[in-house]
């Protein structure tokens, strides 16, 4: 994912916008975000600029004035791997936003949108997410599109004490690593959109993560001869005022069950009033917590955009004619057009072989006609068309057409495990 750097671009009111070039610049900016953000998380911003695998200086950008070179306005993009029903796609989080108050309101973050929006088509991106407020951010074209920050509440007298059966529960050690990437990827297989964990960004996690405020502690759950049968990871931090269990693999009902009397005892020790798992709800530790009694569920989302939709959907070309293989559309032979009404995208089928994808310009009525906005919500499975058109007219399809979509794009189970 290569993120070209951005030479200075003045704006107006005595302003450039550039990337982040050098030591100088990361601690500037690094300060300048832990001002917006709040005080003490300066080392989180620095270490996402130096000490993530995946990321770059360049994908940071600022705005500052021309003559005091005062840090007025950032963003960055956060590069990610994901994986939709095993093919592999990128998406760029758009992270720490922030402006000046003074500032506001006068264009600045539009013009990082747009600088943003160039380095996505540079990078070749399929998608770029964000886990901002509520509402802003449907101004540049965001939708919510996948689950973020689950809330599945356990109170802690429905954990029993004391589990025996054979399973232990103890904090991870760097000899675990290769487990945890295992573990790691089979929860991913059971999900149709995830995000990919190489032995680098568990290394990071195990490592730099540590001193951020996305720190998670990792610990395994071990059998009777001392071999690692499962995972989970408490963060340190978060929203509410319970344990939060950020992330667990794919567990037997017995060791979920030991892992929850671990995660209880944590709780007391750290007088924490209950657990909160911010889990999707296939988890396997979700399933036993229900079992237990936990309630709730609910969750936010990821704010999600489709710079090209073409683009996402060639990427993804195999998943689409697996599905129409899979029933009474297999041997499928037509064109099926998608009326994002700005633009229109074709896709050609011949024999149950997509062969092609194209964007045409907008005009023509379409099979499917769908708010471009809503491309994302469709395509990733969070939302099926006739739900969406409960609250939006303007997204329907026609006859075999509606069918055609639904076979296309069905509702997946979808959840993105931190990686920063």
């Amino acid at each position: 994912m290569n993120i070209p750097a951005t030479p200075a671009r003045p704006l107006s009111g005595r302003l450039t916008l550039r990337s982040v070039s050098g030591p100088e610049d990361i601690a500037r900016v690094a300060a300048f975000d832990a001002l917006i953000h709040g005080p003490g998380n300066e080392g989180t911003w620095r270490a996402w600029m130096t000490d993530h695998p995946h990321a770059a200086p360049n994908g940071w950008l600022l705005v500052e004035e021309d003559t005091s070179r005062r840090v007025v306005a950032s963003l960055c993009l956060l590069p990610w791997r994901l994986r939709y029903e095993g093919l592999e796609i990128v998406s760029g989080e758009m992270g720490v936003v922030g402006t000046l108050e003074e500032y506001r309101g006068r264009g600045v973050q539009r013009a990082l949108n747009q600088r943003f929006d160039e380095l996505l088509r540079a990078g070749g991106f399929h998608l770029s997410h964000i886990q901002g407020i509520p509402y802003f951010y449907r101004q540049f074209g965001y939708e919510y599109a996948a689950p973020l920050e689950a809330w599945w509440r356990l109170e802690l007298h429905m954990v029993p004490a004391e589990r025996a059966g054979g399973y232990a529960c103890r904090p991870v050690t760097d000899a675990d690593i290769p487990a945890l990437t295992r573990l790691y990827d089979e929860a991913g297989a059971a999900l149709g959109l995830s995000a990919p964990r190489d032995e680098a960004i568990w290394r990071y996690a195990l490592g730099p993560q540590l001193h951020t405020e996305t720190a998670a502690e990792t610990w395994v759950v071990t059998d009777a001869a001392g071999e690692v049968r499962g995972s989970f990871r408490v963060a340190r931090l978060g929203f509410g005022e319970g344990l939060i269990v950020a992330e667990a693999s794919q567990l037997s009902a017995e060791s979920a069950l030991a892992a929850l009397v671990t995660i209880r005892k944590l709780a007391l020790e750290r007088g924490k009033p209950f657990i909160r798992l911010n889990l999707p709800a296939v988890s396997p530790l979700v399933t036993a917590a229900r079992s237990l009694g936990a309630h709730g569920g609910s969750a936010y989302g990821w704010q999600v955009r489709v710079p090209d939709p073409a683009h996402l959907l060639r990427a993804i070309a195999p998943a689409l004619e697996r599905r129409v293989g899979a029933g009474m559309f297999a041997g499928l032979t037509r064109t099926l057009t998608i009326n994002l009404y700005r633009t229109v995208v074709e896709l050609r089928f011949v024999e149950g072989r997509l062969v092609s994808v194209e964007t045409l310009p907008g005009g023509a009525w379409g099979d499917l006609r769908l708010p471009p906005q809503l491309v994302a919500p469709l395509v990733l499975g969070h939302r099926s068309l006739d739900e969406m058109a409960v609250m939006y007219p303007d997204a329907s399809a026609d006859g075999q057409a509606r069918a055609l979509v639904d076979v296309l794009f069905p509702k997946m189970n979808s959840w993105l495990y931190q990686q920063y």
